[in-house]
């Protein structure tokens, strides 16, 4: 029977450990079975919502009926030298759908905020997703690659970034140089990647010679565990799958149930190393927003 007490959309000031605990149980079972699918913690939650470089917490609006945390969305604020807000959600709880409060969820945090912004990623096989951007207004903005692969034994040893002295210059000049970074958010990038709970320097892998490295982040919890290839900077073809090769041997190391990747470019490289594309996703922005 269903609960006939409306459901009540609070915007709240902060995030406490309770709350990222429901944010994150309710994100989990929505991506079950999809193709984003992919272990979520409290602990992720709160570093992928929260600022790296100020640490202010998101503008987060949250929906409750008698039964519990019914929905959330929320915006991640831009960081110094960011274009863009990151919009995440609006997350809904299956048995509170189709009655517009994904809607009244997105429409709450858009009318909080002044930036730009944009989706995280949007799988276009998880049913109406991106009509509900479209039908809202939004527009596609990138349209992203998902590929899964197995751990492996016999890849090639790595360099990492353990002990690396310079690594904040390394990284920088690495996101000038190959990701096209402005100076000065290429000079935080570091400091950002810290901040996410499934940093390590042990999964930051280095090509010295050419200045390239490949980010990876490792995620457990109790539904499973993955090895989440995040950034590949590399000067060509032969490094990149270098160290891609390098980056299933770590996830082997470190028992990790599988390896997935994300780019938003030709997924060759990744191919080539036996992953498979498992999926695709947009991310959407609105119009003007470009």
């Amino acid at each position: 029977m269903s609960d006939p007490r409306p459901v009540q959309i609070d915007l709240l000031p902060d995030l406490d450990g309770d709350v990222c605990e429901e944010l994150a149980l309710l994100a989990q079972r929505c991506i079950s079975g999809y193709s984003d699918d992919r272990p979520v913690s409290a602990s992720l939650v709160r570093s992928r919502l929260t600022n790296a470089l100020t640490g202010v917490p998101p503008v987060l609006a949250v929906a409750r009926n008698g039964q519990g945390l019914a929905g959330w969305c929320a915006v991640r604020r831009p960081e110094p030298g960011e274009a863009r807000a990151r919009l995440w959600g609006p997350v809904v709880e299956p048995s509170a759908r189709r009655a517009h409060l994904g809607r009244r969820l997105l429409q709450t945090v858009v009318d909080a905020v002044q930036w730009p912004l944009v989706t995280t990623d949007v799988p276009v096989d998880r049913d109406g997703a991106g009509m509900f951007f479209t039908r809202s207004g939004w527009e596609v903005l990138h349209t992203i690659t998902v590929l899964h692969g197995a751990p492996s034994a016999d890849g090639p040893g790595a360099v990492t970034a353990v002990g690396l002295t310079g690594l904040e210059a390394y990284v920088a000049a690495a996101g000038r140089r190959f990701a096209g970074l402005e100076a000065s958010f290429a000079e935080a990038t570091l400091p950002r990647w810290r901040d996410d709970a499934r940093f390590s320097a042990e999964t930051l892998l280095l090509d010295p010679p050419t200045g390239s490295l490949l980010l990876a982040l490792v995620q457990r919890n109790t539904t499973g565990s993955e090895l989440l290839v995040a950034e590949v900077w590399a000067a060509d073809t032969e490094v990149r799958r270098r160290l891609i090769a390098q980056a299933h041997a770590l996830a082997a190391e470190r028992q990790v149930a599988t390896v997935r990747a994300v780019t938003r470019q030709d997924p060759a490289d990744f191919t080539a190393s036996g992953m498979r594309v498992t999926g695709r996703c947009h991310t959407y922005t609105l119009p003007g927003e470009r």
